[in-house]
């Protein structure tokens, strides 16, 4: 695609079709990752948890580090930052899968089991690379150029195409994915995971050159910035100072949701639903494949509830209304009986309605009130939030003594999210 054809195309298009491009390679790359370390080493499915876990915790440690270096340099160099990063990252990934795979299978004379913690290592690391590009990408598209480009008032319906192409590809690529990474030839080695890196590797390039446009074009290659800071005082968080912000309040809510295990695609339930429930794996799929799903339904709720009663009065609806669905559920839950299981898992499909809803007002409202030279720091804090929570999240589920215990988490979760409840209510009482 040249520079003259994307002129032709408005910024909020260009802007989603990078999007389109870099989640749909995205989704497919991360759906495999887990299928190819079990290639490597089968029946070792503490490798591929090692695998994420050495990810999380790294992304966790950089991203305030990300969040100042975004803030100091100039949006062109943060976007060819970005995108690069993955692109080297998933090339490197495959790469290693390719000899990880030789050398645990002795196809290659030159390679030993001497390779396999080198570049397992190596693997790690640049999966953290690659998680920090998206970062990265994601506050540069969504976070800045965006609210810096798209007039106020289609700032809320061009969120909702974000996340109809964010959840449409998280339904579709996996999808397509799994058919790629099936296919199999005696001349290529790993022939699918190939495919579906090529394919991840081909989607950058557009977005790349989209983005490059965009910045160009508008007049925002140029951006006041502070002075270049060190190495120290780029990795030195103000925890205080971020706390002290009234924007944390907002973060903080949103963070609070992630600290539950109701939902469609967590790994937590899953497990739950096969250990103790005995649901077989074909309803446990349509139980996922529809949370995304009802997930779509709130791109169209939460515009029409903000042209009715404004962004903080649409957000409070759906916070609401997710709550209010998770009491019934979990009730039904308490319960016990094979029908009140079935009424919980409907609840927690009509919850992703609010949650969604609420996600997409959270969003809007730190692209409205973050200023512009804090938007790196300030919103890398609403992902490094998150982590925090899914880490704890994680942490808990794995101290249970037994599945049965999976009760006391899901209590907690109904806790947490009317807990989230109260903090955005009250943070939106101070803002009115």
């Amino acid at each position: 695609m040249s520079r003259s054809g994307m002129n032709v195309f408005k910024i909020e298009t260009q802007l989603l079709l990078g999007r389109l491009l870099t989640r749909s390679g995205d989704q497919a790359w991360d759906f495999v990752i887990p299928f190819a370390l079990l290639h490597v080493f089968p029946g070792k499915l503490q490798i591929a948890a090692l695998y994420y876990l050495i990810i999380k915790i790294g992304t966790f440690l950089l991203t305030p580090w990300v969040g100042k270096w975004i803030d100091s340099n100039q949006r062109s160099r943060v976007v060819k930052v970005g995108v690069w990063l993955q692109f080297f990252a998933v090339l490197g990934g495959m790469t290693c899968f390719y000899f990880l795979d030789a050398s645990m299978h002795e196809k290659f004379v030159y390679l030993n089991g001497e390779w396999i913690v080198p570049l397992f290592v190596l693997l790690s690391f640049l999966g953290i690379l690659a998680s920090l590009g998206s970062l990265i990408t994601d506050i540069s598209v969504g976070n800045d150029l965006a609210p810096t480009l798209i007039p106020a008032e289609k700032l809320t319906q061009f969120n909702s195409w974000l996340r109809r192409i964010d959840l449409g590809t998280e339904v579709g690529a996996p999808i397509l994915a799994g058919i790629l990474f099936a296919l199999e030839s005696p001349a290529v080695h790993l022939l699918g995971l190939l495919i579906v890196a090529l394919w991840n590797l081909i989607s950058f390039v557009p977005e790349y050159l989209l983005l490059l446009n965009v910045i160009h074009k508008s007049g925002l290659h140029v951006k006041k910035t502070d002075a270049v800071k060190s190495w120290k005082e780029l990795f030195y968080f103000d925890f205080k100072e971020s706390i002290a912000n009234p924007i944390f309040w907002l973060i903080f809510s949103y963070a609070l949701l992630w600290l539950s295990v109701l939902s469609p695609h967590g790994v937590l339930l899953a497990g739950y639903l096969k250990d103790k429930i005995a649901l077989p794996e074909s309803e446990i799929g349509l139980f996922r494949g529809l949370g995304a799903l009802f997930g779509l339904i709130s791109t169209v709720t939460f515009p029409y509830f903000v042209k009715r009663t404004g962004l903080i009065g649409s957000s409070k609806l759906h916070l609401g209304f997710q709550g209010l669905t998770l009491m019934v559920g979990i009730l039904a839950f308490a319960i016990g009986s094979s029908i009140g299981i079935y009424v919980f898992l409907v609840c927690i499909l009509l919850s992703r309605i609010g949650l969604y809803g609420f996600s997409n007002g959270e969003f809007e409202l730190r692209q409205r009130l973050i200023p512009e030279n804090k938007r790196g720091e300030l919103n890398s804090l609403s992902h490094l939030t998150t982590t925090v929570a899914t880490l704890f999240l994680f942490g808990a589920g794995s101290l249970l003594p037994s599945t049965d215990d999976f009760k006391y988490l899901v209590y907690f979760s109904l806790m947490a999210v009317l807990v989230a409840n109260f903090v955005f209510f009250r943070w939106a009482q101070n803002k009115t």
